[in-house]
């Protein structure tokens, strides 16, 4: 379970989601570095996959993308981190 479920996320052309969560905070994580290690995220940087393959998961924990290779996903802790500093963690 997530402490911080998402509520919604949309991805955007520049390989960026912009993300709500159900605690009313916004934010926006860049997944270019991850869509750069290729592997099994490279499927990412198709933009028809990253545009349209995006879903939010198992009532808000992460947020996933359907690929030829699998399923990717992303937990809302951590994307919650990213998106709003690491020092935002201890308040």
């Amino acid at each position: 379970m997530s402490r911080y479920p998402i509520a919604r996320a949309t991805p955007r052309p520049d390989f960026s989601v912009e993300i709500e969560w159900r605690d009313g905070s916004t934010g926006k994580v860049d997944f270019r570095p991850e869509i750069a290690r290729g592997d099994a995220l490279a499927a990412l940087a198709e933009s028809a996959v990253f545009l349209h393959r995006l879903f939010v998961q198992s009532a808000g924990d992460s947020i996933a993308w359907e690929t030829p290779a699998g399923l990717v996903d992303f937990h809302a802790d951590e994307l919650w981190l990213r998106s709003h500093g690491r020092s935002a963690a201890a308040e």
